[in-house]
């Protein structure tokens, strides 16, 4: 995709940090965004900033929604049909994500699902409800954010890290096997992951021309 003009995107964790930049920079260069987050206060900020930034006639939504919540998503895509008239969605950043969960072993059991349910099950629902707006649209792309603890899942020795570590691998083998199934069953749609050493909500990134950064990571092929 070499231009997001006229396009419409849906970015997770659009509250702050890099969720927030992807949002500027899609609405600087044209496109409809519709981002969520779970604090209310973040988003209004967003919101701001972007509305008084943007280019004329080029829109924004905001809603709050947990990502790892199904419910809540369904109505997310619902209200972003509502908000931007529209069947389809030509971008998906699945950008939300918080650290935390370290230890399976003595760790609190609801922050180590907190963390996965999160990381993971917040890509796989969005994946699961915006799929069809996404094959709906003439071309389309999925931009799954993993982590360098998607290939090497420790933080030294010393530290435990299991949950993030645990829901980045998974992001990372899901992402790699929609290519081929983007390719079989949806040819029109393609995929990439973000890698590398990312602090959710603080470190921000632009997305170039092949919505990926290899400036800060890289990239698995596109399908």
């Amino acid at each position: 995709m070499q231009d997001f003009s006229g396009k419409i995107a849906v970015v997770t964790g659009g509250g702050t940090g890099m969720g927030r930049a992807l949002v500027r920079q899609l609405m600087s260069e044209g496109c409809d965004v519709a981002t969520c987050d779970v604090i209310e206060e973040n988003l209004a900020e967003t919101r701001a900033i972007c509305e008084a930034e943007a280019p004329q006639g080029v829109r924004i939504y905001t809603g709050l929604c947990d990502v790892a919540l199904e419910d809540q998503v369904n109505q997310f895509a619902d209200d972003v049909a509502k908000a931007f008239d529209t069947d389809h969605i030509h971008l998906l950043f699945n950008n939300a994500g918080i650290g935390g969960g370290g230890s399976f072993i003595d760790g609190d059991r609801g922050d180590w699902e907190r963390t996965f349910n999160i990381c993971w099950l917040g890509v796989y629902n969005f994946c699961r409800v915006f799929t069809p707006m996404l094959k709906n649209a003439p071309e389309g792309q999925v931009v799954n954010t993993s982590s360098v603890n998607g290939f090497w899942a420790s933080l030294g020795g010393g530290i435990a890290h299991t949950a993030y570590s645990a829901a980045k691998f998974a992001v990372k083998g899901f992402s790699e096997a929609l290519i081929t199934d983007f390719k079989l069953n949806a040819p029109h749609l393609s995929v990439s992951v973000v890698e590398g050493f990312l602090r959710p909500r603080t470190v921000q990134k632009k997305p170039g021309q092949s919505v990926s950064t290899p400036a800060l990571a890289t990239s698995i092929p596109n399908a």
